[in-house]
């Protein structure tokens, strides 16, 4: 089977359109992650520095993700954000949430995915290589079908898979309340939607629905019939997240991995709407080498086909806009037409942008007096010293080029080749990675019959106890245990902290506002879990506590000036109710009006810190 989908090639396209889109959110997570990183790394927040100054690998994480968008250098590209997933992320712990193990998975594949395909500069660099001025070379636009399945496998298939076992053993879950329960706490809320929390049967029908969709994605995924009503309730279930709750990074980030889903044919389509008739007719010297090459550079960005290339030694006498001009004047300076008129050297590259429609911005740019100067300078002088010795059967012959081997047909030995490596080399991946999942999700199954009590149970429970930790760091296979019972019971008080500023006023620290909902500070996913999970939890550790207030307090005077030899912070308590297990209309309201009690303060004097706060759990 592995065999057969190898062998099915189809357009890539899609996994291009992944590769842009995926790199996109991920670069988003890593600036986010760049402007927390004092918070995440240091000791105390700029005060006490961490040993290692994180912001230069986190700039070269993201220098890495923009090659990978434009597709350039990609493989190279791809290694350095794996290294940098593994060193930045993989051993994160306090900060650590969901869409971490994602990021591990996908970007391990991404080594091995070829993304460069389409819409990649790779691609450009490929034509440039092995083109001349009698041959253009179009490297192949076909991927293998498994580029598309193996990473929603182990992207969503195996999450789905083992948050099962969660959610089946979770009494919210099991009654339909796996929406409604962990949206009804006011510090889950990223967009508060009390009124659609009060529709009862939508609810419950969304919490089912959940649950039904990722007991058989596994099994369905695949199949072509399956796949478009899975990929609407999939996009339809994350966006739901990205509304909802503070971690937008992973409801985009996995929308990215399901548009893998998407079928080809959409894609091919897509970018055939916009092909209409040429705009702009391109003349060129058909015999010059930096001409040829300017028409492939163009010709590749000209998604649309909105430029017509055509060479002056056939096509120029039959214009009749050109025949009064010199056919050397014709072959020292690029000419076009577009409506009717003659347009040459520089301002044909003007016309060139503005008639692909994504870089219009280029061709205003040109028309900057100043600038529209500078450049005909520029294209004169590059004119004039080009090579003008143009290729012709009498100068040069002609010499065809090398082209790359198959690699598919490559032998390795008589009867192996490089495909039947390649075949063999995905086999064991996926049955090693299988192998390594279902080892990790065995303690992700709750009851096992008694079977956990048998001597084999006890060293399946050591060897998934093992490798859990080197699968999470490296892989991202991990357990995924999200939104459960055990996360929330008992979930009685949010914490909120004010600065006093000199007047006596409270200013509200972004982390949780007024009504209890998350503040700016946690609509990034990883100091959303810190504070909702790690300073503050169901059960308050006060060590944990004081400290998290100590380090975001640290952080947020040192970004927003405030002087740490004397400032005064406020610790609030908003007692709520934990949600029953069973729907109610209006809970969240009730909870987003609950009042705030003041219970402590934390003081920065001579930026030593000291805070003076009771037990929570006691109040």
């Amino acid at each position: 089977m592995i065999k057969n989908l190898y062998n099915k090639k189809i357009s890539g396209l899609g996994l291009a359109v992944f590769r842009i889109a995926y790199s996109l959110i991920l670069l988003c997570g890593v600036m986010q992650f760049n402007y927390f990183r004092h918070l995440i790394f240091d000791k105390i927040p700029f005060l006490d520095p961490a040993e290692i100054n994180f912001g230069i690998p986190i700039k070269i994480w993201m220098t890495a993700l923009v090659f990978i968008i434009f597709g350039l250098f990609t493989r190279l590209a791809t290694i350095i954000n794996y290294l940098m997933t593994i060193i930045l992320i993989g051993s994160i712990n306090t900060y650590e949430y969901h869409m971490f193990y994602a990021y591990l998975g996908i970007n391990f594949l991404m080594l091995f995915l070829p993304l460069s395909q389409n819409l990649s500069l790779d691609r450009l660099i490929q034509k440039l290589k092995y083109s001349n001025t009698r041959f253009n070379y179009e490297p192949t636009k076909k991927v293998s079908v498994l580029c598309y399945l193996i990473p929603v496998f182990i992207g969503v298939a195996f999450v789905y898979f083992d948050s099962i076992f969660y959610k089946f053993s979770s009494s919210y879950w099991t009654k339909g309340l796996g929406v409604w329960y962990p949206t009804s706490f006011p510090f889950t809320n990223f967009i508060s939607i009390p009124t659609i929390l009060d529709q009862e049967y939508l609810m419950l029908l969304l919490g089912y629905l959940t649950l039904l969709f990722e007991s058989v994605f596994l099994f369905t995924f695949f199949r072509k019939k399956w796949r478009i009503p899975l990929l609407i309730i999939g996009l339809g279930l994350h966006l739901g997240i990205v509304i909802c709750y503070p971690i937008p990074w992973f409801g985009f980030g996995m929308c990215t991995i399901y548009l893998l889903m998407v079928p080809v044919s959409f894609w091919e389509k897509l970018f055939a709407i916009n092909k209409r008739k040429p705009q702009l007719f391109f003349y060129y010297d058909g015999e010059c080498p930096l001409c040829n090459r300017t028409k492939i550079i163009i010709q590749h960005f000209d998604i649309a086909g909105r430029i017509d290339f055509k060479t002056v030694q056939y096509y120029a006498e039959q214009e009749l806009l050109l025949k009064n001009i010199p056919t050397d004047d014709l072959l020292d300076d690029i000419h076009s037409i577009r409506n009717g008129k003659i347009y040459k050297g520089l301002d044909t590259y003007i016309q060139v942008f503005d008639s692909i429609n994504y870089l219009k911005p280029i061709s205003w740019f040109l028309r900057i007096p100043g600038i529209y100067h500078l450049g005909k300078h520029v294209y004169k002088f590059i004119a004039k010293n080009r090579n003008t010795e143009r290729c012709t059967e009498e100068n040069c012959g002609y010499i065809p080029p090398v082209i790359p081997q198959d690699e598919d047909h490559f032998k390795i030995l008589q009867y192996y080749t490089l495909k039947d490596l390649k075949v063999s080399g995905i086999k064991f991946g996926l049955y090693f990675i299988i192998l390594l999942q279902i080892i990790v999700s065995y303690n992700s199954i709750g009851k096992k019959g008694g079977f956990e009590k048998t001597s084999l149970g006890h060293v399946i429970n050591n060897i998934s106890n093992t490798v859990e930790p080197i699968t999470k760091t490296f892989l991202g296979i991990t357990h995924h245990g999200v939104f459960m019972d055990y996360h929330f019971s008992e979930y009685n008080h949010i914490i909120a902290v004010t600065c006093v500023d000199k007047s006596g006023n409270e200013i509200w620290l972004p982390i949780i506002n007024k009504d209890g909902t998350p503040g700016k500070y946690l609509y990034y996913g990883p100091t959303w879990v810190k504070w909702s999970f790690r300073v503050n939890n169901n059960e308050i550790n006060q060590d944990n506590l004081k400290k998290g207030i100590r380090d975001f307090t640290a952080f947020w005077a040192y970004r927003n000036n405030i002087d740490l030899n004397d400032a005064k912070f406020i610790i609030k308590l908003k007692k709520i109710d934990t949600p029953p297990y069973h729907w109610k209309k209006g809970f969240l309201s009730e909870q987003m009006d609950k009042p705030w009690a003041d219970i402590g303060e934390a003081i920065w004097n001579n930026k030593e810190f000291s805070i003076d706060v009771p037990e929570v759990e006691t109040l």
